[in-house]
């Protein structure tokens, strides 16, 4: 085996250049593992992505004959085993050599690894910048000895960028490029997590565990691509407002992202208050358009909204409440009920 210490320098740039091209993932995860079969001594290679929530990883590219360690990884407790032997932590790349147990008492091993004939591998856990676990590269070897301590050191001086190479958020990102004008933004998993949206600042409004957050995922998870509305700039700035959108971006079979949330300015409010926004928050939701019951759901007098409903059409070219309702939500202009105060 050449022992020879590769140059890092074009292997740091070939992968940066794949992780910035606009192909698929999948594609990127081909063209990564392309790479490294030319800078180091394999027989199989596996890049997965991991999916925390469902405590599962995705192959999107193999090398070789990934087969057993894709039937491994299919078992219920396979991330179980990943976990008690320390591979999901953020540490450097670990050969199989190197694990607390012998590889004949390592189910993945016993059962899938050596029956295929492989001696020797390295696995790595892939982490954005930030912490985060995007996934997983496994290099396999029918040589006890490869991969070997050299080839550790490469993979762990190259890690991040085949992370980037595997991070969604990036692909989330352009497609919310879509959404002109947003301040702030982002990705949000289908357990209702955030996590940061390349390109875009975090905001208190789409802080875990927020309003706004839980009605854009609410909104989205019963529509098809989008939603967009209007939020209460702040708890102090009621009357002003900030316009959310949220964008579909789930791939169910793959991993756990499944939109992104942005804020941007509210735009032309057609000349519509924030009573009238309400109101035809409350609409949309199926409140009858009965004063009454709007006045109860707002906590506003009768009287007010009487006066207020006849205005909505008018200001938002429609024939009746029932049409506005409907533009409304074409439109975003709105504010869903629960981002109401007192609602």
């Amino acid at each position: 085996m050449n022992t020879r210490r590769p140059d890092l320098a074009p292997l740091r740039l070939d992968l940066a250049r794949i992780a910035l091209s606009p192909i698929s993932l999948e594609q990127r995860a081909e063209a990564v593992l392309a790479v490294l079969q030319g800078m180091l001594s394999f027989d199989a290679a596996w890049l997965a992505i991991r999916d925390p929530e469902l405590r599962r990883h995705v192959p999107v590219g193999t090398s070789g004959a990934a087969e057993p360690l894709r039937r491994s990884f299919q078992a219920p407790d396979a991330d179980d085993e990943v976990e008690q032997l320390g591979l999901n932590r953020h540490r450097p790349p670990v050969l199989a050599s190197e694990l607390p147990v012998p590889l004949a008492e390592s189910r993945t091993w016993a059962e899938h690894l050596l029956p295929a004939g492989f001696r020797g591998g390295l696995a790595a856990g892939l982490f954005t910048p930030g912490g985060r676990h995007v996934g997983f590269l496994s290099l396999l070897s029918g040589d006890a000895c490869r991969p070997g301590p050299a080839d550790r050191e490469l993979i762990a001086a190259v890690t991040r960028l085949v992370a980037h190479a595997l991070d969604r958020t990036r692909d989330i990102a352009e497609t919310a490029r879509i959404v002109q004008g947003a301040t702030a933004g982002v990705v949000v998993t289908r357990g209702g997590v955030s996590c940061p949206l390349p390109g875009l600042p975090g905001h208190p409004l789409l802080a875990d565990g927020s309003p706004v957050l839980a009605a854009a995922t609410a909104e989205l998870a019963a529509s098809d691509t989008y939603v967009t509305f209007l939020a209460p700039a702040s708890a102090a700035e009621r009357e002003r407002f900030v316009r959310v959108t949220a964008l579909d971006c789930a791939r169910p079979d793959l991993d756990h992202l499944a939109a992104a949330v942005l804020l941007s300015a509210p735009g032309d409010l057609l000349g519509l208050t924030a009573l009238h926004l309400r109101i035809l928050g409350l609409l949309v939701d199926g409140t009858p358009p009965v004063p009454t019951t709007l006045a109860a759901e707002l906590g506003v007098c009768e009287g007010t909204v009487a006066a207020a409903l006849p205005l909505i059409p008018a200001c938002i070219e429609a024939p009746g409440l029932a049409a506005a309702a409907a533009r409304a939500v074409r439109s975003g202009l709105r504010v869903p009920p629960q981002l109401v105060p007192g609602g």
